[in-house]
């Protein structure tokens, strides 16, 4: 597993392979024209972004402060961890 280090210096494309073989994806959300996407790589996250209109990638960000999950809490279902439907 790479580190956050090492990850955030990969180019664009290494990113990508990278969160393909070994990132877990946990929810979309859409921002304005763009779709983003995040993902979980051991220790830290990373986002990609996509334009909603082309489906180019326009950045990927790691991050490690669980400050950036805030706009993804309302999209988690945790019914299942205490059994409530």
């Amino acid at each position: 597993m790479l580190t956050f280090q090492k990850f955030s210096n990969l180019s664009t494309e290494n990113k990508l392979k990278y969160l393909s073989e070994n990132g877990v994806l946990l929810c979309s959300r859409t921002y304005a024209k763009t779709k983003v996407s995040l993902y979980s790589i051991g220790k830290f996250y990373a986002e990609v972004w996509f334009n909603r209109n082309t489906d180019d990638i326009s950045n990927v960000l790691p991050f490690t402060t669980t400050k950036c999950l805030k706009v993804y809490l309302d999209m988690i279902d945790i019914s299942d961890v205490y059994n409530v439907r």
